[in-house]
């Protein structure tokens, strides 16, 4: 018989994604019972049958559960049909994973969800819900309960800063074959209005580089974004089946979210109505122009505070006297002690003086986009892609050459000394200066950036399914690298 250490070196040479890896390993315990592998068998947990959760619970209560604990590092539960207090109780003896990725069915509560995300989970690296609210058609007991998942996006945001890169939130929408049955899609989260925008700028997803929020025909675009520090280092979103329409991406997600570089919008609604040529040279246009979209926004900021330190800062007339006989009311002697009179000295609520506010000019970033996937209506045959592309083409440049445009005038305006030029910082907005008007932005010292030089962002209309089709570097490939898929 071999010695078991050579068995585990053998072992050890395959790679842990090979899908037999597992069985492998299984039948090697059972041939060589003595192998020191639980390293190896416990360092994934996957689970996809209820019978699976029970073994592992009965397993856990053994005396060297601890050890368990210890080599995982991923626990993965991909069914529909458990018992959620199982699930819960078995989380709370893993603290310390790395990646968490649950199926979240009708057997989970709000509750259930508060009970496992309750205590911050500071080495988590990726994190992963796929929500189903039904069986095999679709349930309005949840609504009818008022039983929303609202509370899970609180419970995270209450987490302190972590070095979270990936997460993922999605909601299965109705199977096509259900729909003839007129149902809507079931609510998951039912304030989002509320509740995202205190999730978005959470410290929790401080560092957060992918996010996949998948919610079928719910508006995501502004509650996801309406803060200045909402995702301050987001480089990929997936809002898949969500409904953002084309002015909501440039004028919203690329304005808020600096850093984007790949967009996923497939099964959305990107345009609406018919298929028109110019509207995707609109849609590039908007997409090359996000930056000084962005610089103009906060120009105007910088203008309010200007009027508001004006209107402060100035005199304050005494009311003139009316003309004709003075009756008690308004008699110049009066026994009542007169008033405090009010501080000469007027309160300026602006750090900066207003002629210091109207020369300052916001210089306008670069765009981030770098692909874009969406998918099209039905009518859009494929023979169309190419004048797609080719539009979309044709307004980026345009949007450049705006660009460039705007950058030289303000570059003639800071040599001739008629304005002050800023640009926005790289490091996210502190907490600290929020009243600071200038909070966010530092002097511009480089002036020699190439926007002439910047490509056309990647194009793919193939979803996420369909392989075979797909642009090279298109944003599909960047998310099946992130997703795990």
């Amino acid at each position: 018989m071999l010695p078991s250490e050579l068995v585990l070196a053998i072992v050890e040479t395959i790679s842990e994604q090979d899908p037999l890896f597992r069985s492998t390993l299984l039948a090697l315990t059972r041939a060589f019972p003595g192998l020191p592998a639980n390293h190896l068998l416990f360092q994934r947990i996957e689970l996809d049958h209820a019978e699976q959760v029970v073994h592992l619970t009965r397993r856990l209560v053994q005396s060297d559960w601890r050890d368990i604990v210890n080599y995982t590092r991923e626990f993965k539960w991909h069914g529909w049909m458990v018992d959620a207090d199982l699930i819960v109780n078995i989380l709370a003896k893993f603290p310390m994973l790395r990646s968490l990725d649950l199926w979240i069915g009708t057997h989970f509560s709000p509750e259930h969800l508060t009970d496992i995300f309750q205590k911050p989970r500071p080495g988590l690296e990726y994190l992963s819900l796929r929500f189903r609210p039904y069986v095999q058609k679709a349930n309005y007991l949840p609504f009818l309960k008022g039983s929303f998942f609202d509370s899970t996006l609180l419970c995270l945001a209450k987490w302190p800063h972590t070095t979270l890169p990936t997460l993922s939130i999605v909601q299965d929408a109705i199977p096509e074959s259900d729909t003839p049955t007129k149902f809507a899609q079931p609510i998951v989260f039912h304030t989002l209005d509320s509740s995202l925008p205190i999730f978005s700028q959470s410290a929790v997803l401080s560092n957060l580089t992918s996010l996949r929020f998948c919610l079928p025909a719910r508006p995501m675009a502004i509650p996801l974004t309406n803060s200045p520090r909402s995702l301050p280092s987001l480089e990929m979103l997936d809002l898949s089946t969500c409904t953002v329409f084309g002015a909501e991406l440039t004028d919203t997600l690329l304005v808020n979210l600096s850093r984007l570089k790949h967009v996923i919008l497939d099964n959305g609604a990107l345009l609406r109505g018919e298929f028109h040529a110019d509207d995707w040279a609109v849609l590039g246009k908007g997409c090359a122009l996000a930056g000084v979209k962005r610089a103009r926004d906060r120009e105007r900021k910088l203008k309010q505070a200007r009027l508001a330190a004006t209107v402060e800062t100035a005199p304050r007339q005494p009311r003139a006297a009316k003309a004709g006989r003075k009756g008690l009311s308004t008699a110049k002697i009066s026994l009542r002690p007169s008033p405090p009179r009010e501080d000469a000295t007027p309160h300026v609520s602006s750090t900066l003086s207003p002629l210091l506010l109207a020369r300052i000019r916001v210089w306008p970033a670069v765009p981030s986009l770098r692909s874009f996937a969406t998918t099209l209506a039905p009518s859009v045959s494929p023979t169309k892609h190419a004048e797609i592309r080719e539009n979309f083409s044709r307004g980026w440049r345009e949007g450049l050459a705006q660009l460039i445009q705007t950058r030289s005038r303000l570059y003639q305006a800071y040599r001739m000394g008629s304005a002050t030029v800023m640009r926005f910082a790289q490091e996210p907005l502190g907490s600290s200066d929020q009243d600071n008007e200038l909070n966010g932005l530092v002097e511009v010292i480089e002036w020699d950036e190439n926007v002439e030089e910047m490509g056309v962002p990647v194009l793919c209309f193939a979803g996420r399914h369909n392989a075979a089709a797909h642009e090279a570097g298109c944003a599909h490939s960047f998310a099946w690298e992130a997703w795990k898929e």
